[in-house]
């Protein structure tokens, strides 16, 4: 056990994204001793970044910009949007790479929930960066770009590669020279390097699998047996079980509203994303929603929405509950499932004075939650394999992220493409186990897939 350990604290991951936040106690050296001889990686400056950002955790980083300009111009890097440099602007890069290779920082929580150790899937791995993303075009990465990282990652000797990267619908071919990844990937393994790719983030619909070339180590998502519990009670003390990221005070029992057309209100609308409500029918109560778009932004919606009409909270029925949105100013907004929406309806449109109890958010683990497939993790078959390889924990997760000045610590991610850096920890253990390891460049866990 402790030779595994020492030997996992000599090796180096490197990450294609966004790059990283250097200051992060995530990425702090503690404990680890000198750089590999074998290390010949640099760490290159640039702006609001210098080599004093580096040290024996962060052992290498560079940023390449060269094909994204060719393709885009040369963009704004004022006002903090984007560095040209590997500081990351964005937050994907600095999230991932913690979650892949982040050293341990006890007492992380979300204002009080999900409370534990951030800690990544290897965290004394050393970590090179290489940024190859940016933000433009709503945020791009140039397949020419990542071609040069894959072979400076080659020359710097990095063991595993990891890249939470992808592209549209529909997906490459294995052989198609517009596929950065697959190319560069190719290159890689053969000089003995294990790549890791997400499967993508298109899910729940089938045919949407990407980096499903044989060589690559192909990963999904799931979720943990976590869940943020939030109860919702009504008037007729019926408690149903919602979700949140709501740690304020308890709001009950106020009243309990329902927009929609009617001879008094004519524009009123109870879709979620485009809701409509006035002062007079919202002012100090609770409003129902309903919503079929997944993802945080109906969620954000209605609650601006509400906030801006005077309501206390806003509870949000939708298919599937998964990306949670921690609402601004502690505003509480809660999702529940269509079941639990409806019956919330019924109540509404039954009751001639319907008044609701929304109570603070408490971390639950165990049963009974239980780990699922992530609804945003894309899905097979492809033209190429018929599943992707693995399937970790890496929904709502805590790792770091970069937002803004004052958030610096992410709690609940939703695991976009994280599933890759998790794998990407996994198979940096499980190298240890294959002393002979063959040279053809095919994934050691793709074997049955023709």
């Amino acid at each position: 056990m402790f030779f595994r350990k020492a030997i996992w604290a000599m090796e180096s991951l490197s990450v294609f994204s966004t790059q990283v936040l250097p200051e992060s106690r995530a990425f702090s050296d503690n404990g680890l001793g000198p750089i590999p001889k074998k290390w010949k990686g640099a760490c290159v400056s640039g702006q609001a970044f210098n080599s004093s950002h580096c040290n024996k955790k962060i052992i290498g980083a560079r940023y390449f910009v060269s094909g994204i300009e060719a393709e885009y111009g040369l963009f704004n890097t004022s006002g903090g949007e984007e560095y040209m440099s590997p500081r990351d602007a964005n937050g994907h890069g600095t999230h991932t790479a913690s979650t892949a290779a982040g050293s341990s920082v006890g007492n992380v929580s979300y204002k009080g929930l999900a409370r534990g150790t951030l800690r990544g899937g290897a965290p004394r791995a050393r970590l090179a960066v290489y940024k190859v993303c940016w933000n433009v075009g709503g945020g791009q990465c140039a397949s020419a770009d990542m071609l040069k990282a894959f072979d400076e990652a080659i020359h710097d000797g990095v063991d595993v590669l990891s890249l939470s990267i992808g592209g549209s619908i529909p997906v490459f071919a294995d052989v198609d020279e517009r596929d950065g990844i697959a190319t560069g990937s190719y290159h890689a393994v053969a000089n003995g390097i294990t790549v890791v790719c997400a499967a993508g983030n298109a899910g729940p619909a089938a045919y949407n699998v990407q980096n499903t070339a044989p060589w690559i180590l192909t990963v999904a998502a799931s979720s943990v047996d976590r869940l943020f519990y939030t109860p919702v009670t009504l008037g007729n003390n019926k408690t149903y079980v919602g979700e949140a990221l709501y740690v304020g005070k308890t709001v009950g029992f106020k009243g309990f509203v329902y927009p929609e057309g009617t001879d008094l209100e004519p524009t009123a609308n109870s879709l979620c994303e485009d809701l409509r409500i006035n002062q007079t029918l919202a002012s100090g109560k609770v409003v129902l929603c309903f919503t079929s778009t997944v993802g945080r932004s109906p969620v954000a919606r209605a609650a601006r929405a509400v906030s801006d009409a005077g309501g206390v909270g806003v509870i949000v029925a939708k298919s599937k509950i998964g990306t949670l949105a921690a609402c601004t100013d502690d505003f509480p907004c809660i999702e529940v499932d269509y079941e639990a929406g409806t019956q919330m309806l019924f109540y509404i449109r039954s009751t001639g004075s319907p008044v609701v109890k929304l109570s603070p958010s408490r971390t639950v683990v165990g049963k009974p939650v239980t780990a699922r497939v992530a609804y945003f993790s894309a899905r097979g078959p492809s033209h190429q394999v018929i599943e992707t390889d693995l399937v970790p924990c890496s929904h709502q997760v805590c790792n770091c992220h970069y937002r803004s000045h004052h958030r610096s610590i992410r709690d609940s991610d939703p695991g976009r493409r994280l599933s890759a850096k998790t794998s990407g920890s996994i198979r940096f253990r499980g190298r240890h186990y294959q002393p002979q390891r063959g040279s053809q460049p095919r994934s050691s866990l793709r074997h049955g897939h023709g």
